[in-house]
């Protein structure tokens, strides 16, 4: 008996430490991805670049949050319709759809669903234009700066497909 005890003991040992070491891709630390400097309205930022599919896809998702200053801009080919979701946020954001060297519009202060909502009941927020950037900054950060409809953007990097 006390062998088949021990035995036990060691195959749930082994199988929960193993267990522990298959962690959720959401709990592994992320790449930092390419960086870039640009200004909208005047107002430095430094943005994460996300152009390759996985980095697009994942976006800001299973992060807790960004750093004062920091943003992430996605970068496309060319001008199209662009569809956001929150699938995996934990904070809230603005929104802001770019093109021609300006803001186009925003979907300002947009929040996480609660944890658990089915992916396809997540709400899209839809680009009123198509345009080939989309920034995401801290909500708020829009109304903090008073920036809106046909702000600027400066530094914009162009997204060259080979």
């Amino acid at each position: 008996m006390t062998t088949v005890l021990l035995a036990l003991t060691m195959v749930v040992g082994m199988a929960g430490g193993t267990l522990a070491q298959i962690a959720p891709p959401w709990r592994h630390q992320v790449a930092p991805l390419q960086t870039a400097e640009i200004t909208v309205g005047g107002v430095p930022l430094t943005v994460e670049l996300a152009y390759q599919p996985a980095d697009t896809s994942r976006g800001l998702g299973y992060r807790d949050g960004l750093e004062p200053g920091t943003g992430m801009l996605f970068l496309f080919p060319s001008p199209g319709p662009r569809s956001f979701w929150m699938r995996g946020m934990r904070f809230c954001l603005d929104i802001i759809w770019i093109e021609e060297g300006a803001v186009q519009g925003a979907a300002e202060r947009v929040c996480p669903e609660p944890a658990g909502t089915a992916d396809a009941d997540l709400p899209s927020h839809v680009s009123p234009v198509p345009v080939s950037y989309v920034l995401e900054v801290p909500a708020g950060w829009l109304d903090h700066y008073e920036l809106g409809v046909g702000t600027p953007v400066e530094g914009l990097p162009q997204l060259v497909v080979q």
